[in-house]
């Protein structure tokens, strides 16, 4: 009997500070490496993984997806069983199932979540260098949350965003489901969640948001931002990777 190569989907999380990334370099740890390595060591060849994003240097995931297919039902138990105890410290499986032969980690996705945290001068502390935006002045959250809101609904968004080298040609249209920014004792959060997001359109977003905290931005300039303006203010800006937090990836 001919074998059923098998289509895997893993939920993955990771501490982005330890990897150069998530696309695989030749010289250089990254996400993708470290699970195509272990793959190989498992089934014996070379196994491509495709992401649902391919988070930067720095930028951490508390789920990011990856799908590759296998050779047969037993190469994947192998896999299930043998990938998790595979993994550094700083990278985890949460999850590891078949799926139908058309999934695909990046584009059966239908969503994103993405938080940027940045954390109160009063609080810091340099052991959060790596995981958060130090604050070394008060913002205005409500100010924040005006310019939040603003990016609600579905606009052009090229002004948050570079082109992807490797898909020259998409669409810079987004739809934004939601755009918040909450406050606790210590920290300041912006959330947003959106059908897809451009190449470093959320931490250009997040810089945004912190300059309406800033008493920067104007109730004119939100209206700009969407206005055909070339260069609007506080949008090409991009904001340290350490804060970015890849939360969920949704499907259908």
């Amino acid at each position: 009997m001919a074998a059923v190569p098998v289509t895997v989907r893993m939920d993955i999380a990771y501490d982005g500070s330890f990897a150069f990334g998530f696309q695989k370099q030749e010289t250089l740890p990254t996400v993708q490496g470290v699970i195509e390595s272990a793959l190989k060591a498992v089934c014996g060849s070379f196994v491509p993984v495709v992401g649902a994003s391919r988070t930067d240097r720095g930028v951490h995931a508390m789920q990011n997806v990856v799908s590759f297919v296998v050779q047969d039902e037993h190469v994947f138990e192998r896999v299930d069983r043998r990938l998790p105890v595979m993994m550094p410290e700083w990278l985890s499986i949460r999850s590891c199932r078949a799926e139908q032969g058309t999934f695909n980690a990046r584009f059966s996705a239908t969503g994103k979540s993405y938080a940027y945290v940045f954390v109160k001068e009063r609080h810091w502390n340099p052991f959060l260098a790596r995981y958060a935006y130090r604050l070394s002045y008060p913002v205005e959250v409500t100010a924040m949350n005006d310019a939040a809101h603003a990016f609600l609904g579905t606009h052009d968004f090229h002004s948050f965003g570079n082109i992807d080298p490797s898909r020259p040609n998409r669409d810079t249209i987004c739809t934004v489901h939601t755009a918040e920014v909450v406050e606790a004792d210590s920290w300041v959060m912006f959330m947003v969640s959106g059908d897809h997001f451009l190449y470093h359109m959320v931490r250009r977003m997040a810089y945004f948001v912190l300059k309406a905290g800033q008493g920067r931005v104007s109730g004119v300039t939100r209206e700009r931002i969407f206005g055909g303006d070339a260069d609007p203010p506080y949008t090409r800006q991009v904001m340290a990777a350490g804060g970015l937090y890849l939360v969920a990836v949704a499907y259908p």
